[in-house]
């Protein structure tokens, strides 16, 4: 009866859903999955034998050790990213975090151990009071909570102020985010989920990663919406 009263608004054509997503059926229809990615670092592929590693991991193997991802970065779900980082609509956070939750149960650790540690990927200081929120916390929080980890904000810090990576070629990148990190609580053989909302060339959860295997954690996956 709540249901008939009350239904569900999609949140991008504003038109009755069914679902309790918040996502009309036509419109998460357009949502664009990736149908073949490197195994070890979610690039698109445009080959369908799998499963593949792209050669860019076969020649230099990436410091985390897999990213699963659900969307390539194009529309609607960049409307749904950008407006949640950049004009502070915080539900898209909440819709975004149940996605991902769905695909964790149903195929990510479908037949495996879940991580120790849900870690978002900390914002500089200096970033975080501009925009007064993490967007990888708030995507974070539904999952800690439903899968019942423990959700570690204060295990690394940006130290490094830097660049918006979106404006800086793949070289720069790296050397924009390099040694941005310091890890701050005991990591050691700790299996960690990092939590993004997008991932571009992998330079900054590579230097994440870096820097927590280098304090002894075990394993180290990235949890996306997006991958580029």
């Amino acid at each position: 009866m709540i249901r008939l009263l009350f239904p569900h608004i999609c949140v991008l054509c504003h038109n009755a859903s069914h679902s309790i997503h918040d996502l009309c059926d036509t419109c998460f229809d357009h949502f664009p999955i990736i149908p073949h990615a490197c195994v070890r670092c979610a690039t698109p592929l445009s080959t369908d034998k799998t499963p593949l590693t792209c050669g860019l991991c076969l020649t230099k193997p990436p410091s985390f050790d897999i990213i699963h991802t659900l969307y390539h970065y194009e529309q609607p779900v960049t409307r749904l990213i950008l407006d949640l980082k950049f004009n502070h609509t915080l539900i898209y956070a909440a819709l975004l975090g149940r996605l991902m939750l769905e695909h964790v149960q149903s195929t990510w650790y479908r037949s495996k151990p879940l991580p120790d540690i849900l870690m978002p990927m900390p914002l500089h200081a200096a970033r975080l009071k501009e925009r007064g929120f993490n967007q990888a916390l708030e995507i974070a929080r539904p999952l800690a909570k439903t899968l019942k980890i423990a959700l570690e904000i204060e295990m690394s810090r940006r130290i490094k102020p830097t660049l918006p990576q979106a404006t800086l070629s793949a070289t720069a990148r790296s050397q924009n985010i390099k040694g941005a990190f310091s890890v701050t609580k005991n990591v050691v053989n700790k299996h960690i989920a990092i939590i993004d909302d997008v991932v571009t060339t992998g330079s900054t959860v590579s230097a994440l990663s870096t820097a927590l295997k280098d304090r002894g954690a075990r394993q180290i996956d990235v949890w996306c919406i997006a991958r580029s």
